[in-house]
C-alpha cells in the first residue's frame, strides 16, 4: 500500500529469492518524478528539480546526487521493468522528494509525505463491579466493536494507525487484559473475566473516544466476587485444553543482553524482536491470543519470561533465539524442550551463552531438581517434544532442508513453565550467509509463517485427540 498526500494506492510486490521488490514505474506513478532509462547501459535515473537518483541493473548501490547508498538487494530489470527493494524506497525517494518517506513493514505500508495517521492510545480503570477501557483518537475514526465468545474486539479500520500501547492485565476479575493485535483492521482484544456479565458502549465525539463499561454481578450475588464453592481450586481444573488459544512469544534477549553478534555487526535481540512480532501476526490471523514476554528492546529477567506464560495461562510457550557458534560455517534451526542434562559439548556451551538451569549435573537425586521437575515441564515433556517435532519439520521445509533436528538442553527459560515450551534456534548468527538472511524482513516472514504451521499442526492435532481419545496422541510426520 502507498499512502500519499493526494493519493492511496496498491503495490504489489515481487519476491526474488530473499529480496522484496516493487516495481520503480508503479511506485512514482503520479509523484511527478522524471524517468530517463538507459538500458543498454545497465541504469535508469530520477529526476525531481534539481534532484537526481541513479540505480544500476544488478548492483546493490544507488546515487543520491553524487553520493553512493547501499541497497539491502540489487536492482533488476525484467522484460524492460525495473525493480527495487522496497526497504531502499525511503532512502531513495525521501532525498528526492526532499519530503518525509517510510516504510512500515508490519503493516505492509509505504507513506510519502505529510499523510496524516491517526494516533489511539488506551486508559483502563477498575472500580467495585466496574472495568472502564477507553480508546482515544487524535482524529475522529470509526471504531468497530463485537463480542465474542470470551472477549471484546475493537477494530479501528484504517489504512494505518499509530499506537503507543501492547497489552496490559487488569485487576478484579471482570476484565483480564487489554491488547493491541494489529492487522489489516487495526484490532484490539479485551479478554473477559470470569466475572463479567454485560457490556455497555458509549462514543463521544470530542474528543473521538470510546468507551467501554464492563459490568460485574454485585459482590456477593451469583456470579459475582470469586467464593469457594463458585470458583474450583487450581488442582480441579483439566492438566490441558483440547484446543490451542493463548500462545506466549518470548524474543530473546535484550537491552543491555545483546546476545549473539554476527560478523556485519548485527543482534540476536534485534532479530528474536522482529520475529515475534511476525509471528504473532500468523498466530493471531489463525485465531490465538498473543502475547510477547518483552516489546521493545528492554532487559526481561530469564525467569520472569515464562512467569509471564503461566499468569497468562498460556496454552503454548515458544522462545525464539538466534544461534552462534566457533565453526563459522554452522547452519540450520534447531528446536529444544527442556532436560536437565546437555547432551553434548556444543549444546552445554549454547546453554551457557542463552542461560542455564541451575541444578545439579548430577539430576535425579536432587530435590531441588525433584521439586522443579513437579512443579513445571515434567506432566509436559510429551507436549513440548511434540510441539518441537511439528516446529522443527516445518522450519527444515521453509530452509529446504533437514535442518538439525530436536534437541534436548537445561534451558533457565524453559524451566517453571506450566505449559508445553520450547526453544527455537532459527538459524545461525555466527554464520555470515545465514546473518543476511537473519536481518531480511522476507526471511524473518519465512520463518514466522513456518512456526505459525508447526503450531497449527500440533492444534489440529491436539484437538483430534481431544475429539478421540482412543486415536494416538500426535501422529507421525
Amino acid at each position: 500500500m502507498l499512502l500519499t498526500e493526494g493519493q492511496r494506492r496498491e503495490l504489489l510486490p515481487v519476491v526474488r529469492g530473499d529480496a522484496e521488490l516493487l516495481s520503480l514505474d508503479a511506485l512514482i506513478a503520479g509523484l511527478g518524478i522524471s524517468v530517463t532509462n538507459d538500458v543498454p547501459g545497465g541504469a535508469v535515473t530520477l529526476s525531481y528539480g534539481k534532484r537526481e537518483v541513479s540505480l544500476y541493473r544488478g548492483k546493490s548501490l544507488a546515487s543520491v546526487d553524487g553520493d553512493l547508498r547501499l541497497l539491502s538487494s540489487p536492482a533488476l530489470v525484467e522484460d524492460g521493468r525495473w525493480l527495487v527493494p522496497v526497504d531502499a524506497v525511503p532512502r531513495l525517494l525521501g532525498p528526492l522528494l526532499a519530503k518525509r518517506t517510510d516504510w512500515r513493514p508490519a503493516s505492509r505500508v509505504l507513506i510519502v509525505g505529510n499523510v496524516s495517521i491517526p494516533r489511539v492510545s488506551v486508559a483502563t480503570f477498575v472500580s467495585g463491579d466496574v472495568a472502564r477501557v477507553v480508546f482515544e483518537a487524535s482524529e475522529k475514526v470509526p471504531f468497530r466493536v463485537q463480542q465474542q465468545e470470551g472477549r471484546v474486539t475493537v477494530g479501528v479500520p484504517r489504512d494505518l494507525l499509530d499506537v503507543n500501547f501492547q497489552q496490559q492485565r487488569l485487576t478484579g476479575g471482570i476484565v483480564e487484559s487489554v491488547q493491541y493485535l494489529g492487522g489489516r483492521e487495526n484490532l484490539f482484544a479485551v479478554t473477559l473475566g470470569r466475572r463479567f456479565k454485560e457490556m455497555k458502549a458509549v462514543e463521544q465525539e470530542q474528543p473521538p473516544r470510546l468507551v467501554l463499561d464492563f459490568q460485574a454481578p454485585p459482590l456477593g450475588t451469583p456470579g459475582g466476587a470469586a467464593t469457594a464453592e463458585a470458583t474450583p481450586p487450581p488442582a480441579a481444573r483439566p492438566a490441558a485444553t483440547p484446543t490451542v488459544g493463548t500462545v506466549v512469544i518470548d524474543p530473546g534477549h535484550g537491552g543491555d543482553e545483546t546476545g549473539a553478534k554476527g560478523p556485519a555487526g548485527n543482534f540476536e535481540k534485534d532479530v528474536t524482536l522482529n520475529i515475534a512480532r511476525k509471528l504473532r501476526a500468523q498466530l493471531v490471523g489463525l485465531g490465538m491470543q498473543v502475547f510477547l514476554t518483552r516489546e521493545r528492546d528492554e532487559a526481561v529477567d530469564l525467569d520472569a519470561r515464562t512467569a509471564v506464560a503461566n499468569n497468562y495461562k498460556a496454552d503454548l510457550f515458544i522462545s525464539i533465539h538466534a544461534n552462534a557458534s566457533r565453526a563459522r560455517q554452522a547452519a540450520g534451526s534447531e528446536v529444544y524442550f527442556l532436560s536437565y542434562q546437555a547432551e553434548d559439548a556444543e549444546t552445554r556451551r549454547m546453554v551457557q551463552a542463552e542461560g542455564m538451569a541451575q541444578m545439579p549435573a548430577s539430576g535425579g537425586g536432587s530435590d531441588l531438581a525433584l521439586i522443579l521437575w513437579d512443579m513445571a515441564q515434567a506432566e509436559h515433556l510429551e507436549e513440548s517434544s511434540a510441539l518441537a517435532s511439528r516446529i522443527q519439520e516445518e522450519l527444515a521445509t521453509s530452509r529446504g532442508s533437514e535442518g538439525r533436528g530436536v534437541k534436548q538442553a537445561p534451558f533457565r527459560v524453559l524451566v517453571g513453565a506450566a505449559m508445553p515450551a520450547v526453544l527455537v534456534e532459527v538459524a545461525f548468527i555466527s554464520n555470515a550467509e545465514e546473518e543476511k538472511l537473519l536481518v531480511s524482513e522476507t526471511f524473518q516472514a519465512k520463518v514466522a509463517a513456518a512456526l505459525a504451521r508447526g503450531v497449527a499442526r500440533y492444534r489440529q492435532e491436539r484437538a483430534a485427540f481431544a475429539a478421540n481419545p482412543q486415536a494416538p496422541r500426535h501422529s507421525s510426520p
